[in-house]
């Protein structure tokens, strides 16, 4: 009895550090858009941030396709957002959309990807 208290705790505790510093948002993507170099179908789906990865996990809600995004820096919250949004750009060369900065909601924001070429940004907001 001791041994299966212990270990339905140890599993508990193994559990809450997973999900401790996670943050997952839910966005509606109108179009497709290339992430990590892997070209993602318009749709549903959800960013996952945990507390000191070295990526962004970009999941679609049918879980058929899912692509960790390396971060390549962060930004400071005071450059784009308020504590209240939350956001997605798109780097838009051509009639190519590519997922360029997650921002969260009191954090600082991520740089994912960025282009030199001649680009324009779109946003798409996250409602929270």
């Amino acid at each position: 009895m001791r041994i299966k208290s212990l270990a339905l705790t140890s599993l508990c505790l193994v559990l809450a550090s997973l999900a401790y510093g996670q943050t997952t948002l839910k966005a509606n993507i109108p179009f497709a858009f290339s992430a990590a170099g892997k070209v993602l179908p318009a749709g549903q789906y959800v960013m996952i941030s945990t507390a000191g990865a070295p990526n962004i996990r970009v999941v679609s809600a049918d879980g058929k396709a899912a692509v960790p995004v390396t971060i390549v820096t962060r930004l400071a919250s005071a450059m784009h957002t308020t504590p209240k949004d939350a956001h997605l750009i798109f780097d838009k060369v051509g009639e190519n959309y590519f997922l360029s900065e997650l921002w969260i909601p009191g954090l600082d924001g991520f740089l994912l990807a960025s282009t030199a070429q001649q680009h324009e940004h779109r946003v798409i907001d996250i409602p929270r």
